[in-house]
């Protein structure tokens, strides 16, 4: 299928999947979330791997930490956990609203629509200009 020989990409309890022979449905749920299946000590492991790689300020590792679990599961705040880590009433409102059963996904701040429309004028531009130029390599090639 055309896969690198050293390609192995990792389920969530540390088996190497084989492309050619792995599930679709395994791949799948893997891509959709890799933090799946993974234990509490696993996670913090990956979370203090990528603080220590990333040599990010250990001020936003409570951040980190509190997105890391809701990437893993959305539902992960829902009740009191064991490592002490909670949502503040602002979090819990602000995830409220990005939730499509109780938010608008149409209330963005203003600046996602103005950047939204200016890459679009900016693709449009970007394929008139293509345009053009196919259209006079076509004609200088009739001519020569």
């Amino acid at each position: 299928m055309g896969y690198e020989a050293d390609y192995e990409p990792k389920v969530s309890t540390g088996q190497y999947l084989d492309p050619e022979t792995a599930s679709i449905d395994v791949i799948d749920r893997q891509l959709v979330n890799p933090f799946g299946g993974k234990s509490h000590k696993e996670m913090n492991d990956l979370i203090d791997a990528f603080m220590e790689k990333t040599k990010i300020d250990e001020i936003y590792s409570e951040h980190i930490r509190k997105g890391a679990f809701l990437a893993q599961d959305s539902e992960a705040f829902q009740d009191l956990r064991e490592d002490g880590l909670q949502l503040k009433q602002e979090e819990r409102a602000a995830l409220a609203l990005e939730d499509p059963r109780t938010g608008n996904k149409w209330n963005q701040p203003w600046i996602l629509y103005a950047l939204v429309g200016c890459c679009s004028l900016g693709a449009a531009v970007q394929g008139w200009d293509e345009v053009k130029r196919l259209c006079r390599s076509s004609d200088e090639s009739k001519v020569g």
